[in-house]
């Protein structure tokens, strides 16, 4: 194999991410930034191809990417969908095994990229009712991978994946067996 057809087939592998991410709705920058190409180059694709991709019409999104992980912490069902978010990529190896210091340089790139689009279509193929999106998706995995904002770890109770607080100190449980012991305590306040 000549030397040429690596850094083609390099080349064809960052434009299929390109174009998977455009049929995803991802912002220019962040497909600049999973990809590795100019900012241009993203710009020609999306005029060419954001048409034939786009989902019933709409636009992509624009302005700035989603950069506060509150979204998923602020309430019950968005602590569930990120810990099945969280699930998803770490059985498909987007999540790094070990905390990286500078998650945004270290950890976007064209493998890793291919896994979260995998991640992000497998997660809203059994979640079909879901908001999230791809660049939600990116900054979970960016937030866990850092482990500053938000650790993993597992419920004390039945072991299911969960999101907490790095410094949290106590108990850990998820939403579900949450409900189960309040109502455990409540039936042993009444009686």
């Amino acid at each position: 194999m000549r030397i040429w057809e690596n850094r083609y087939n390099r080349d064809v592998q960052r434009l299929n991410l390109a174009l998977r991410m455009i049929a995803h709705k991802a912002r220019t920058n962040m497909i600049c930034e999973w990809t590795g190409l100019p900012y241009e180059r993203v710009r020609k694709l999306c005029r060419t191809y954001a048409p034939t991709h786009s989902n019933g019409g709409k636009d992509r999104n624009r302005g700035p990417s989603p950069h506060l992980i509150g979204r998923f912490l602020g309430s019950a069902r968005g602590r569930l969908e990120a810990a099945a978010l969280v699930s998803v990529c770490l059985a498909l190896d987007v999540v790094p095994a070990k905390p990286v210091a500078n998650a945004r340089r270290e950890v976007p790139g064209v493998v890793r990229g291919e896994r979260l689009c995998k991640a992000f279509e497998m997660y809203s193929t059994l979640v079909p009712d879901s908001t999230v999106t791809i660049e939600q998706v990116a900054l979970l995995v960016l937030a866990v991978a850092e482990g500053v904002e938000v650790g993993v770890g597992h419920c004390d109770t039945c072991r299911a994946v969960i999101l907490h607080d790095p410094y949290g100190i106590g108990q850990w449980h998820c939403t579900h067996c949450s409900a189960d012991i309040i109502e455990e305590r409540k039936k042993a306040t009444a009686s």
